[in-house]
């Protein structure tokens, strides 16, 4: 049986999350430079790769205290709201779902990606269940079912950000020094 400890989060832990926030704040401002511009929100979002760092590189709980910080970061610079229920849909919720990819079961081996590709696809039920909730209305401009209105419009840009954040990070998996522990 393997010992549990209650380790607390090390300054070394806190600066990390704390860049990777910055630079997907940083990363989110160049997504905007992407040409693909949703009208009622949601863009591509490169911000998202940092957290994965964060999530493959320390776990869960590292991954979801940087994913909440960019959801409240990102809800501040870049806010579109509707309802108080959709502003937790929309913004804390997607960026701690991220987090799944550091559970124990991704982060060992080579099942990296599919951390991403669960990380990615609960954020965009997130986005989803909030667009069916709050946004369905815009569905009929398109002569839509709601639902299907849903999962398109979000997968319209949630998809490529999966996609784009899975290229990068395959790279990044080789650099060993990114991954290994530290000998302080």
């Amino acid at each position: 049986m393997e010992h549990i400890t209650n380790k607390g989060i090390t300054v070394k832990e806190i600066a990390e999350m704390g860049l990777a926030v910055a630079l997907a704040v940083a990363l989110s401002y160049v997504s905007k430079l992407i040409p693909l511009q949703l009208k009622y929100g949601g863009t591509i979002a490169l911000g998202i790769i940092p957290v994965f760092y964060i999530a493959l590189r320390r776990g869960a709980r590292d991954a979801l205290i940087a994913g909440l910080a960019l959801g409240l970061v990102t809800m501040i610079t870049d806010p579109f709201f509707v309802h108080p229920v959709q502003i937790l849909l929309d913004y804390p919720l997607p960026g701690m779902a991220l987090a799944l990819a550091g559970l124990p079961l991704f982060r060992r081996g080579n099942h990296w990606w599919l951390g991403i590709l669960v990380g990615g696809g609960v954020r965009y039920v997130f986005h989803v269940i909030s667009g069916l909730v709050f946004f369905a209305s815009y569905a009929s401009q398109w002569h839509m079912n709601p639902f299907v209105y849903s999962l398109a419009y979000n997968a319209s840009y949630m998809v490529p950000s999966i996609v784009i954040a899975l290229a990068v990070m395959a790279p990044l998996r080789r650099v060993k020094a990114l991954w290994e522990p530290e000998t302080d």
